[in-house]
C-alpha cells in the first residue's frame, strides 16, 4: 500500500517545524515496518505544476505588489459544500470540530443570469449568490472579481472596468452590463455580485464612481411619488415594491417570496446556503522562489490554457499545496500539522482534497497528528538530539517545554546506541524478558505514544548495555525499535528488521 506522510510545519517556528518533521518521520517509519511503502513529503513534487492545476480546478489570486506577497487559494463552492457537510470522509473529530466552527454559513439563493452571448472562454453559467433580492428588479449591473472567468482583468491603476459583456436580468429580461471590480471578493458566493445602487450603500458608491443608473424597486409604504418626496438612495429592506409590474404594492418580504417563486419556476433560482471558508495562502512571490510559472497581473491569477502566457514569476510553495499533487491525493495519507494551523493550513489542505476537478483521492480521510507548541531554549542543540527530544519528551498534542534533562536523556540514548552498535552479539534468540519488554514497546508505538515507548526503550537499552553477553535475537529486536523511534542505523538488513517487528 502506498503511504505518504505530509508535514505541514515548515512555515512554523524552527523548533515546531522540527517537531513536525520528527513526528512525520516516525509515522513514516512505523508505516513502513507495518507493511507497504511510506514516504515523508514537505510539499508538492512540482510546485508550479500543482499551482497551475489548482488555478484551473478552483481559483488562486494574488498581487505581486501587495504587502504579504501571498498567492491565495480560493475554494470552489463544491469543495466548501463538501467540507461544510462533512461529505469528504471521516476526518478526525478534534480538527473537524475546530474547523466546523470557523466555517460561515449564509442562507440565500443562487440566481442564474443568462449571458447575452455565451463567452468563448467559459461554458459555466453566470450565477450570483444573493441574500436579499427584494429590490432586485432595480439592479443595473453585475460585478465580478478580476480573476473571474468572465473577466479580462483590470489594467494597472484601475479598480473597475467594463468587460464589454452583458447578461439578462432573469426577472425582467433587461440587459445588464458585466463589470470587473476589485472590491468583489472571490471567496464569497460565486465571486459575482448583483449591483443595485438604489438599495445598497456599497453598490451606490460603485455606481456613482463608474456612472451606473440608480433605479428603485422599493419605497416606504407612504411614498406618494410626488417630486417633492422623491426617494434618496439607498432604500434598504423596507417598504413595498414599486415599478415592478404585477408585484407592485407587495410588502418587501412578500415581493422577495414572489420573485423567488417566479425564478424558481423558470429554473433560474435555487435556495442555497453559502459555506464561507475564506482564502488561504499557498505560495509566496519572491525572486528566489524555486517554482516558475506564468502570471496574469491584470487578472491577478495564473495564466490558464488558451490565455496569454503571462508574466514569468517565481514562487515558494506552501506544504499544503501538496494536496494538488496526484501522487499525494491517491495515497493513504497521514498529515502532521502544528496545532495552531488546524483552521488555516490543515483546512486549506482539506478543502483542496475535496476539490472535484483536481481528481480522485484515496477513499480514507487522512490520519491527522496535531503537534503542540514548543518553548524553552533550543538554539545551538544538535539536530539529532533536539529532534529525538521533541519526539519523545511529551505527547504530540501536548505543549512541550524543552528542558536540559530531556536533552541529556536524548544524548545519552544516542551515545549508548553507538556503544551497542559495537557489541558482537552471541548466537541465540531473544531472552523472554527482552521479548516481553519489546512487545510492550511495540504496542505503545502502534498507539503513537512516543513518550512512554521511549521511556521503556531507554530502560531496555540500559539493560542490554550492562549485560555481559547479549543474544543476537535481543539485539535485532532492540535495533528495530531504535530505528522506528529515532531513525537510527542498524547492522541488519531491512528485511530482517521487518521480520523481527512482525514477530513481536
Amino acid at each position: 500500500m502506498n503511504h505518504i506522510v505530509l508535514s505541514l510545519g515548515e512555515a512554523q517556528a524552527p523548533a515546531v517545524a522540527l517537531r513536525c518533521r520528527s513526528h512525520a518521520a516516525f509515522i513514516s517509519r512505523l508505516a513502513t515496518y507495518d507493511g507497504g511503502t511510506s514516504d515523508v513529503v514537505y510539499g508538492p513534487g512540482d510546485p508550479a505544476e500543482a499551482l497551475a492545476a489548482l488555478a484551473a480546478a478552483a481559483g488562486v489570486v494574488g498581487d505581486p505588489g501587495s504587502a504579504d506577497e501571498a498567492v491565495r487559494y480560493v475554494p470552489t463552492q463544491a469543495a466548501r459544500g463538501r467540507v461544510g457537510a462533512e461529505e469528504d470522509g471521516n476526518w478526525p473529530q478534534s480538527p473537524a470540530s475546530r474547523q466546523r466552527k470557523t466555517l460561515r454559513r449564509t442562507p440565500g439563493a443562487l440566481f442564474t443570469f443568462p449571458l447575452e452571448k455565451p463567452a468563448a472562454d467559459t461554458t459555466a453559467p453566470l450565477q450570483v449568490f444573493i441574500t436579499d433580492w427584494s429590490p432586485s428588479p432595480a439592479a443595473c449591473a453585475v460585478a465580478v472579481h478580476p480573476g473571474h472567468p468572465l473577466s479580462d482583468g483590470l489594467p494597472s491603476g484601475r479598480d473597475a472596468a467594463f468587460t464589454g459583456r452583458y447578461c439578462r436580468h432573469p426577472l425582467t429580461g433587461d440587459l445588464l452590463p458585466i463589470w470587473v471590480a476589485d472590491w468583489v471578493k472571490p471567496e464569497f458566493g460565486t465571486g459575482a455580485v448583483l449591483v443595485n445602487p438604489g438599495h445598497d450603500a456599497v453598490d451606490l458608491a460603485f455606481g456613482r464612481s463608474v456612472g451606473l443608473p440608480i433605479r428603485f424597486a422599493l419605497a416606504p409604504h407612504d411614498y406618494d411619488e410626488a417630486p417633492a418626496n422623491w426617494l434618496n438612495p439607498p432604500v434598504v429592506k423596507t417598504g413595498r415594491a414599486i415599478r415592478t409590474g404585477t408585484t407592485d404594492g407587495l410588502d418587501f418580504a412578500e415581493a422577495r417570496a414572489a420573485y423567488f417563486r417566479i425564478l424558481s419556476e423558470r429554473g433560474l433560482a435555487v435556495e442555497h446556503t453559502d459555506i464561507g471558508a475564506g482564502s488561504f495562502p499557498v505560495a509566496t512571490f519572491g525572486e528566489d522562489g524555486p517554482a516558475k510559472l506564468g502570471w496574469q497581473p491584470e487578472r491577478r491569477t495564473v495564466a490558464g490554457d488558451g490565455q496569454d502566457t503571462g508574466t514569468p514569476v517565481r514562487l515558494s510553495a506552501s506544504p499544503a499545496l501538496a494536496a494538488a499533487d496526484p501522487r499525494v491525493r491517491q495515497a493513504s495519507l497521514a498529515v502532521v500539522a502544528a496545532s495552531t494551523t488546524v483552521e488555516t493550513d490543515l483546512l486549506a489542505l482539506r478543502l483542496m482534497l475535496a476539490e472535484p476537478a483536481l481528481g480522485p483521492v484515496h477513499e480514507q480521510a487522512p490520519e491527522v497528528t496535531m503537534v503542540g507548541p514548543v518553548t524553552g531554549a533550543t538554539e545551538g542543540v544538535d539536530a539529532p538530539v533536539l529532534g529525538l527530544a521533541l519526539l519523545t519528551a511529551a505527547g504530540a498534542t501536548e505543549s512541550l517545554a524543552v528542558k536540559a534533562p530531556q536533552l541529556e536523556a536524548a544524548q545519552r540514548f544516542l551515545d549508548a546506541h553507538e556503544r551497542i552498535a559495537g557489541v558482537v552479539p552471541s548466537d541465540g534468540d531473544a531472552d523472554p524478558a527482552t521479548a516481553k519488554a519489546a512487545a510492550q514497546i511495540r504496542g505503545l508505538l502502534r498507539r503513537q505514544d512516543t513518550k512512554q515507548a521511549f521511556t521503556q526503550l531507554y530502560r531496555l537499552q540500559k539493560t542490554l548495555a550492562k549485560a555481559e553477553s547479549v543474544a543476537e535475537g535481543s539485539v535485532v529486536i532492540y535495533e528495530v525499535l531504535a530505528r522506528i523511534v529515532a531513525g537510527l542505523p542498524s547492522r541488519y538488513a531491512e528485511e530482517r528488521l521487518a521480520a523481527a517487528w512482525q514477530q513481536l
